[in-house]
């Protein structure tokens, strides 16, 4: 079975907010060259795609703790499960973030929560302990133009 880094910090959810449940990933259209530049052109072989994650858009609800571990955001359900989520809206791996996309998601999310510990959405907890591991949502692939955010509270 596998283990959890431990929590920096875990939350409880007091007041329903929309989270980003991470689904899978998809092509971004953003490659890395054999000299390691980013470059939005296919060289084939000479090139390897990075990759966008893909989202479904959905609610925390009281009951859920959400967990600063390292590496991102995770969700922790009532039942002890656990999803890695993003906070903060999706947006896509572009040239001028291409190495530096999921540090500044991570500092946006933790800004974010700082957020809704202000206004009284999140409050600091004990960390609640995972007993399932997460599911291998980076195994799915979804076509280079699928949607960025699925389900609802997704944009149109």
């Amino acid at each position: 079975m596998r283990t959890h880094a431990p929590a920096h910090r875990a939350l409880d959810v007091v007041l329903p907010f929309t989270i980003y449940l991470v689904i899978g990933r998809r092509p971004s259209g953003i490659y890395v060259d054999r000299s390691l530049k980013a470059t939005t052109e296919d060289g084939g072989p000479d090139t390897q795609p990075l990759w966008d994650l893909v989202f479904e858009a959905a609610k925390a609800n009281p009951g859920d703790q959400v967990q600063d571990r390292p590496g991102g955001i995770v969700l922790v359900g009532r039942d002890g499960g656990s999803r890695p989520v993003q906070l903060t809206p999706p947006s896509a791996r572009s040239l001028e973030n291409a190495f530096t996309h999921a540090e500044r998601v991570l500092a946006a999310d933790r800004a974010e929560v700082e957020r809704l510990v202000a206004v009284g959405s999140l409050a600091i907890a004990p960390v609640r302990r995972i007993k399932q591991p997460p599911l291998p949502t980076a195994k799915v692939m979804f076509a280079g133009d699928h949607p960025l955010v699925t389900g609802r509270g997704a944009p149109a």
